[in-house]
């Protein structure tokens, strides 16, 4: 099991994630004999699964008391269940590993970890190097200002500086729309979103673009909540979000699939949907008020 401290490697920024990525190739060395060995056959004989997360409330987080959880994080807690009856084991051992988001898909292909269960957009690009599980959620990218910098259009934003979040969809997406409207943005691209966030708080960035869900959470967070606001403009299409799996490995997408479709088609799946999405957080003393709606409920067990 490896073990990052996150805070410190995010604050370190460039020379950190540069150090963290040797060791991940010299770590990676050493497992390279398994690479091959397909996920399901490597936790059947070892009897460990390594499941990925980084702090990102709802979908995953850490609790003061040391305690892995969040709406993904439960999810995955079935699809290790599905893996002990599948696989006959009484007795799996279940790590959780800190992991960078801009290091995912190298933690997941050098086995370093089995499934990143935290928030991970599906993208054509990203399943030309891993998979992607059935979606879990489908949310928008919107934009996070201080209280008075409404943002009514697009147009808004041009010659401002907006801080995104290296690795994700919303980085990728508003460097389009950049380049398409000659928006002149100065983007400033920071390692986590805690830090597009608090690069905007600070007035270092005029707006940042994070997904809806976690830019909530992060105002909810935040000393001042109504210091602050999320525009009613959205950037670009609904993110379909998954679970992040090795490439090709289908006969494991097959039970995480399963296991999230059995889930989702329980009845007191809206009960479980509202503990993370509309109630007051496990080990935070915040709710998003985002309660589960018609639409979404059929987007999931389509």
């Amino acid at each position: 099991m490896i073990t990052v401290n996150l805070k410190k490697l995010m604050k370190k920024k460039y020379m950190l994630n540069y150090l963290l990525s040797l060791l991940l190739v010299c770590y990676a060395s050493l497992v390279q004999a398994e690479t091959n060995m397909p996920t399901l056959e490597r936790i059947s004989q070892n009897k460990i699964i390594n499941i990925g997360y980084r702090d990102a409330a709802p979908y995953s987080y850490k609790t003061s008391d040391g305690h892995v959880v969040g709406y993904v994080i439960e999810l995955c807690k079935d699809v290790t269940k599905a893996l002990k009856k599948n696989l006959h084991i009484n007795d799996l051992v279940v790590n959780y590993i800190p992991v960078p988001i801009t290091m995912r898909t190298t933690m997941l292909n050098h086995n370093i970890i089995d499934m990143d269960c935290s928030v991970n957009t599906d993208t054509a690009k990203r399943e030309s190097v891993v998979l992607f599980s059935r979606h879990y959620l489908s949310v928008y990218t919107r934009f996070g200002t201080r209280s008075g910098n409404t943002i009514y259009s697009i147009a808004d934003l041009t010659g401002k500086t907006t801080s995104v979040t290296k690795g994700t969809s919303d980085l990728i997406e508003i460097n389009i729309l950049n380049r398409e409207q000659q928006l002149n943005l100065l983007l400033l691209s920071l390692p986590t979103m805690n830090e597009s966030f608090e690069a905007m708080s600070t007035h270092k960035s005029f707006a940042t673009a994070i997904n809806e869900v976690s830019l909530k959470q992060l105002i909810e967070s935040s000393e001042d909540p109504k210091a602050y606001q999320m525009s009613e403009l959205t950037l670009g299409k609904p993110l379909d979000l998954g679970i992040m799996l090795r490439h090709d490995d289908i006969a494991f997408k097959k039970i995480v699939d399963e296991a999230l479709s059995a889930r989702f088609k329980r009845d007191d799946f809206r009960e479980f949907y509202e503990q993370w999405f509309n109630s007051k957080l496990p080990g935070k003393n915040i709710n998003l008020h985002m309660p589960l709606t018609p639409e979404l409920y059929r987007y999931l067990i389509k």
